[in-house]
């Protein structure tokens, strides 16, 4: 198509400059980047449109004289170039606002039956199983995965935004202004006076802040608002950590070693009644002992938990070549073939 035909309609213009430091571009109208002075910049505004549009058709005006060509293969002399607007259904590669109108178009009246559907207690349940797909994935160290399971904790955020912004609550612009404004105010070894040498430094100046614009009454007020739905070992976590603050903490981990056990000796000494509160106990204490050596407990019982499985399974195996079922062997039987197996692991 011609560039004045092209033009005629609506378009977003750049110069090269300021198309290289832009972050979204509407590719519902076209796009026309002009002031290209030279092969150094022509090969990042090309870097740019790839990794932005893909490897699209763009027209390319030089010394009066258009031609058709691709993204991917743009060279030479380029005095201005144009991509023109597409449908969202076409897109080769998509940014913020195109999957904003993907969301709002799931939703709107004509959109998804199930997506208008959804509340926010309907979807609850969703964040949390994506936000634990997206740590499994971390774990693994799979990068694809982790790719993909970013996308789908983002994609429940601004869901729950969508229907915020319908149910009058609050919009998309609510959103992002409080949490830009919240890293802005935070990060005061950035944008604010102080300087910070290291992660240390840097973190203590953020939980200052946050201390400030959450407006604790007390430490027992700031322990209250730890989100009660966190799992256990990291709820009983940030409570200890928050109560250190005020000085209630041992000063390593020899005071909550000798507390492990004293709760161990409470907990067989329990009757029915108390043993699940004594229990309880001694799983805070061995969160406490765990936190002192700088140990994370839920990450430290995943592992154990990935551990026991994996000899569990070698276990079995062992077993079932013997011909007998694991149910005709004795406990103490059983543990000597559990030891073979972590010396397996040893070797």
């Amino acid at each position: 198509m011609k560039l004045d035909d092209i033009l005629r309609g609506s378009y977003q213009r750049y110069i090269a400059r300021d198309f290289l430091a832009a972050h979204f571009f509407d590719k519902r109208i076209a796009l026309v980047v002009d002031g290209i002075d030279g092969k150094e910049t022509l090969c990042a505004v090309k870097a740019k449109l790839l990794d932005s549009y893909g490897d699209v058709p763009v027209t390319v005006e030089s010394d009066g004289k258009e031609h058709s060509t691709t993204v991917s293969k743009l060279g030479g002399e380029v005095d201005t170039l144009v991509i023109e607007g597409c449908p969202l259904t076409e897109c080769k590669r998509f940014g913020y606002s195109d999957f904003d109108e993907l969301m709002r178009r799931l939703r709107a009246d004509d959109g998804c039956e199930w997506d208008r559907a959804q509340t926010h207690e309907s979807i609850r349940i969703n964040l949390i199983e994506e936000a634990y797909e997206l740590v499994d994935a971390i774990d693994s160290r799979d990068a694809e995965n982790i790719r993909e399971e970013c996308g789908d904790v983002l994609m429940q955020a601004v869901f729950h935004t969508l229907i915020a912004e319908k149910n009058g609550e609050f919009d998309s612009y609510d959103m992002l202004t409080e949490l830009c404004r919240k890293l802005i105010d935070r990060h005061t070894h950035i944008f604010g006076n102080n300087h910070a040498n290291n992660p240390d430094e840097a973190l203590a100046f953020w939980n200052e802040a946050k201390k400030k614009e959450k407006k604790y009454a007390s430490t027992a007020d700031s322990m209250d608002r730890v989100p009660k739905n966190l799992p256990a070992l990291l709820y009983a976590e940030k409570l200890q950590k928050r109560a250190r603050k005020s000085g209630f903490d041992w000063d390593d981990a020899s005071g909550a070693l000798d507390k492990i056990a004293e709760e161990t000796r409470e907990l067989k000494d329990a009757d029915d009644a108390h043993r699940a509160e004594e229990g309880g106990d001694l799983l805070f204490a061995a969160v406490n002992a765990l936190r002192l050596y700088g140990i994370e407990p839920e990450m430290a019982l995943k592992e154990s938990s990935a551990k026991f499985l994996r000899r569990f399974t070698r276990l079995e195996q062992i077993v079932s070549e013997t011909g007998k079922p694991m149910t005709e062997y004795s406990l103490d039987e059983l543990d000597a073939f559990w030891e073979k197996v972590k010396q397996e692991e040893r070797a």
